[in-house]
């Protein structure tokens, strides 16, 4: 038996997007947490006395991180090699390979993939078990060619993994796009893929996997929070989530049906306010709220109500941090059921996230220079538009596919 840990998308530089006006302890938190996030990884190998780690793209956030960065995720792999565990990284979308802009000699028991080239490695376990890994990195933001064709068929080894940071989809795509029967004809006994932030399983076996991001960093990857600890035996394969999350994103409904009167309204919220074990960023939605006065709207409207309950908060609670509080309309209208899966509802959105795509959408509003005098006094154009789209969307549509 073979077992590893799978990995991606650590995106270790990344800030927490969304935020504002946050406390100062909280801010230290947020700034630790994704150094914390690569710890846990390093902990969870060690404890399950992995053959190996494997990080499949955007480990990195930028393509230039900070020495700071570097210097801990090179301490971190050197942890895990003083316990004879390997490391296979290749280089994704956001961080893709540019050799000079690492200042600090990766570890001895870090290998890479750093060529668009398909290549393969192999190692043999400490039990005389042979194993060949055949991955690529991107050299560029952009890669819009198939890469599956170039994998070799499997090698006669006891276990064949590819690695692949990419996009599930039709053959056009900046990210690699593939189709999930491609690599099943390949024969091999894993897939180890990235860039999707959100766990997805692309076959019955589950040897086509997505491990999803372990740290999401908007309130949209509230389901960010795992690795993927795969154990291979024969033909059979077994995977297990692990959080390793240090900052959790919830968004929670506050119905307040049962208050009768303004003075109540506090009693209410603060009954919800419970101390998590792990940091929370946590959005309230007010719901059942059209029998009170308008009092209570302008309140919670002008933001006035989430001043008063950070300040409550911050003295009572370590970990609880209420980011956002909204009002929701009961939605009572009957949606239109699309035979689509919500991973295609995701990918969807993931491919406008770059400055790049967005930009090239919205070509005409970006080219001309009135508008652009606008967009520029719009820091969150971007995020606040697409998130406007979701929920349109959101509100519309229910998606009845797989994910398979």
């Amino acid at each position: 038996m073979v077992k590893f840990i799978h990995a991606a998308d650590l995106h270790m530089d990344r800030s927490f997007e969304g935020l504002v006006e946050i406390d100062g302890k909280v801010q230290k938190k947020l700034l630790r947490a994704n150094l914390t996030v690569l710890e846990n990884i390093v902990e969870q190998a060690i404890k399950h006395q992995v053959d190996f780690v494997l990080l499949v793209g955007d480990s990195f956030h930028q393509n230039r991180p900070s020495l700071k960065i570097q210097k801990h995720f090179s301490e971190q792999i050197k942890r895990l090699g003083e316990h004879n565990i390997s490391v296979f990284l290749t280089f994704g979308n956001h961080d893709f390979y540019q050799k000079e802009r690492y200042w600090f000699e990766f570890p001895e028991n870090l290998s890479l993939f750093t060529s668009e080239t398909v290549e393969t490695l192999q190692m043999t376990t400490d039990v005389g078990e042979t194993i060949a890994l055949s991955g690529f990195s991107y050299t560029k933001q952009w890669i819009t060619e198939e890469k599956v064709p170039e994998f070799p068929q499997r090698f006669a080894v006891d276990y064949h993994i590819g690695l692949y940071h990419g996009e599930i989809g039709s053959t056009h795509g900046n990210y690699a796009p593939f189709q999930a029967k491609q690599m099943e004809a390949k024969g091999y006994d894993y897939w180890a893929l990235g860039h999707i932030h959100v766990p997805t399983k692309l076959n019955e076996k589950g040897t086509i996997l997505y491990p999803g991001a372990p740290q999401g960093h908007t309130k949209k990857e509230e389901s960010a929070t795992s690795i993927v600890l795969v154990e291979l035996q024969g033909a059979s394969c077994r995977t297990t989530p692990i959080k390793v999350a240090e900052v959790y994103w919830k968004r929670q409904q506050i119905s307040l049906r049962e208050v009768k009167q303004t003075t109540d309204v506090l009693k209410k919220i603060q009954q919800e306010l419970v101390e998590p074990n792990k940091m929370t960023l946590v959005e309230f939605e007010i719901i059942d709220y059209e029998h009170l006065d308008q009092e209570v709207l302008d309140r919670i409207h002008s933001g006035e109500l989430l001043d008063y309950l950070k300040e409550e908060t911050n003295r009572k609670f370590s970990n609880l941090v209420i980011w956002r509080i909204s009002t929701l309309e009961r939605d009572n209208k009957v949606k239109i059921s699309l035979s689509a899966s919500t991973l295609m509802f995701e990918q969807l959105f993931e491919n406008y996230q770059t400055k790049e795509d967005f930009q090239h959408i919205l070509q005409e509003a970006y080219t001309n220079q009135e508008a652009i005098k606008v967009l520029d006094l719009l820091p969150d154009f971007q995020e606040s538009t697409i998130e406007k789209a979701q929920e349109i969307i959101r509100q519309d549509f229910l998606f009845e596919g797989g994910t398979e």
